[in-house]
């Protein structure tokens, strides 16, 4: 059965080069989303690790950003994905990382938004985050 093993709402996700090769870095961990007005826009991203889903299956993922008056911000519709049978290791888990740059997305209000994460049709998850004003530099 699909769960998630790891979700973050953050500043930005850079892709950094090491010896092992390319890796994600999540850059300033969010509590809360904060645009110096409201309504405003608002950038930033959020990373969210999926595991236990069938590796021998194509598989979909669907995830929204909702306010908290219950209006869909942002929606990815359904992201189809398979891992190559040749990437499959038996003696570790598998696990699909998505990474969701949301650059400049309206916020109409203060309150409780929240995430919901979607694997083959059925909700797995949801994350919620407050919406407050900020502070003006």
């Amino acid at each position: 059965m699909a769960y998630i093993s790891s979700f973050t709402y953050c500043d930005s996700i850079q892709m950094e080069m090491t010896p092992q090769g390319p890796r994600n870095q999540i850059v300033n961990p969010l509590q809360v989303l904060a645009p110096i007005a409201i309504p405003g826009n608002y950038s930033f991203a959020i990373a969210c690790n999926v595991a236990g889903f069938d590796v021998e299956e194509e598989n979909s993922v669907r995830i929204q950003f909702v306010s908290s008056s219950n209006q869909i911000l942002n929606d990815t519709g359904n992201i189809k994905f398979q891992i190559p049978i040749d990437q499959i290791k038996l003696d570790k888990p598998s696990v699909m990382q998505f990474n969701l740059d949301m650059r400049n997305l309206i916020l109409h209000e203060v309150g409780l938004y929240s995430t919901k994460v979607f694997v083959n049709g059925e909700q797995i998850g949801e994350y919620k985050i407050q919406v407050i004003v900020g502070d003006r530099i």
